[in-house]
């Protein structure tokens, strides 16, 4: 097994932002129609940057609870990335 296998990604930083898991999630959410009103919805909420990322992961979480359901190789995969997405970053980040 290479060496490079054991360094843990999710600390590598990506592209100027946390890890290239927050850096993919702010590239889907601001760059589509609906994704983007939704972050707007978090940014209007009263509360501190916290409470908006708090609101924004559970709207999502919520998403990806519907679209993989069942206890499978994905939804473990797919949660574990969905897990190391920093969403106070990407609503600090987006934050006018």
């Amino acid at each position: 097994m290479s060496s490079s296998n054991n360094i843990n990604q999710s600390s590598i930083p990506y592209n100027g932002w946390s890890n290239y898991e927050t850096w993919l999630g702010n590239l889907w959410i601001t760059n589509d129609e609906h994704n983007y009103s939704i972050l707007c919805e978090a940014l209007q909420l009263d509360g501190d940057i916290y409470k908006k990322a708090e609101w924004l992961e559970q709207y999502y979480h919520s998403q990806l609870d519907e679209v993989i359901g069942e206890y499978s190789l994905w939804q473990d995969l797919i949660g574990r990335a969905f897990s190391l997405i920093s969403w106070a970053e990407i609503v600090e980040n987006n934050l006018e």
